[in-house]
């Protein structure tokens, strides 16, 4: 769970086996290299038990909560495939998001794991997933490859707050 890596601890409730494991918008608060961070986590858009209109009450719920500071929303998608219907499920968060809100989204690849395996870079994945491609594109670049495996290491929380930090808000990570 991207979260509980973020944090470097097990905040969220991460059970792989079961589909959305977050009924309701969740929070946790943490510090990476000093920096506070807020972390939540949102229902999935898969969950069968909850309806749209449930769904996008909870998220405007953190807008709500993110309206001032430096908020970021990170869109987690899976380095190992991307299917038509995650495409589906992308086009629904950006609707809900709405333009204000994604200048403000990053693209947070989980299971950079996989992609050290097969000895790819994340360029090569993009080159060869064009809708992938188009997406990062879209975002103007802004994207990060966690390896969830590596819990423990805070160093990519810690690279994924100075890429924040540097390229959304024009400040020093350092």
């Amino acid at each position: 769970m991207s979260g509980n890596t973020i944090l470097g601890r097990e905040a969220f409730d991460s059970n792989r086996r079961s589909g959305s494991v977050t009924p309701d918008n969740t929070v946790a608060s943490g510090t990476i290299d000093g920096f506070p961070v807020n972390v939540y986590d949102t229902p999935g858009f898969y969950d069968p038990e909850l309806s749209e209109d449930e769904i996008q009450h909870t998220i405007e719920n953190v807008f709500q909560q993110c309206e001032s500071g430096h908020c970021v929303y990170l869109l987690v998608i899976k380095a190992d495939s991307f299917t038509e219907e995650e495409g589906k499920t992308v086009e629904k968060i950006e609707k809900l998001l709405g333009k204000k809100h994604l200048n403000k989204t990053w693209i947070l690849f989980t299971r950079g794991d996989e992609l050290e395996e097969e000895n790819l870079t994340v360029q090569e994945f993009l080159d060869r997933n064009r809708e992938l491609k188009s997406l990062v594109e879209k975002y103007d670049q802004r994207y990060h490859v966690f390896n969830n495996k590596k819990r423990e290491a805070s160093d990519q929380a810690r690279l994924l707050l100075i890429n924040i930090l540097q390229r959304s808000f024009g400040l020093s990570g350092e």
